[in-house]
């Protein structure tokens, strides 16, 4: 026992002086620079993790970042909320317009939209095509970017990795604050006679949605992770997971139904329109 306490005082001493010279580190590269109060290090060590090996080697704030090394921390970050998204492969450094449109089509992509109503306050976007200025001002109204102190916003300029965590850092907020409908599992069934398709079923106070979906063996687990309201319905986010490699099925067309059920005043006045995060083009029914 002596042994083993011992060996676990010497692990934990290691770890924290470990800890101790990693931020001691990064201390050093944000002395005096305006980040310094607004980066988590703990965020820029857990998403941004190419920029902090071997003590933040690479971390340089004003330094630009690549491309592939964003989009791979802002999909990280997405994945930890329960959302996918592409990942972008070139190895060359990201402008702030091409952060704008990969941010905010990703941010549409799961169902954050924004009043299009607000305006922006930078007098160089005249460059931007619309389609990238609609995508900032969405950015602008969840105030991910805030531009500078001149009103500029310098689509052009190269986005600095200490830009580049700081908006990530805001990124979080917001997902963290998506709008999450509660939802209760009330059963899954499994049929081999069935066809692909959404019920919905509306009483006083309870909406029901069965969903059933088709899989080419028994072996497919299906859940519902969760609901989030979007501009245009509400996204249903599964949980699907295939059999295991080596397990034998039988190679049949099986279907498997869950249904779930909701608070009528949780989802507002209907209709109600349920999209099936990858699974969109399945007949959608009714019933009052």
């Amino acid at each position: 026992m002596k042994k083993l306490r011992v060996g676990a005082m010497l692990v934990l001493g290691l770890l924290l002086v470990s800890t101790t010279v990693v931020f001691g580190s990064i201390g050093d590269k944000l002395e005096g620079h305006w980040s310094r109060d607004f980066i988590d290090r703990s965020f820029l060590t857990y998403y941004f993790p190419y920029l902090a090996r071997n003590d933040f080697e690479r971390f340089e704030p004003d330094e630009g970042i690549l491309e592939s090394e964003f989009s791979t921390s802002v999909a990280s970050l997405f994945k930890d909320n329960g959302y996918s998204i592409p990942i972008l492969a070139l190895d060359t450094e990201l402008n702030r317009e091409e952060m704008v449109r990969f941010l905010g089509q990703s941010l549409e992509e799961i169902g954050v939209t924004g009043t299009k109503k607000i305006g922006l306050p930078f007098k160089d976007v005249n460059t931007m095509d619309s389609n990238s200025i609609e995508l900032l001002r969405l950015l602008y109204e969840y105030k991910i970017i805030m531009g500078n102190s001149d009103s500029t916003f310098r689509p052009k300029e190269k986005l600095s990795q200490a830009e580049a965590i700081i908006i990530l850092q805001r990124v979080k907020g917001v997902l963290g604050q998506m709008e999450n409908i509660p939802f209760k599992t009330l059963g899954v069934v499994q049929s081999f006679n069935n066809q692909e398709g959404i019920v919905t079923i509306q009483d006083e106070d309870k909406i029901l949605v069965t969903i059933t979906k088709q899989f080419p063996t028994p072996g497919y687990f299906m859940a519902v992770n969760k609901i989030v309201r979007q501009r245009n319905g509400f996204r249903v986010y599964f949980d699907i997971n295939p059999p295991r490699p080596d397990s034998l099925q039988l190679q049949v067309i099986t279907y498997k139904t869950i249904t779930i059920e909701m608070e009528r005043d949780k989802l507002g006045d209907p209709p109600y329109n349920f999209i099936l995060d990858g699974y969109n083009k399945i007949r959608q029914k009714e019933v009052l």
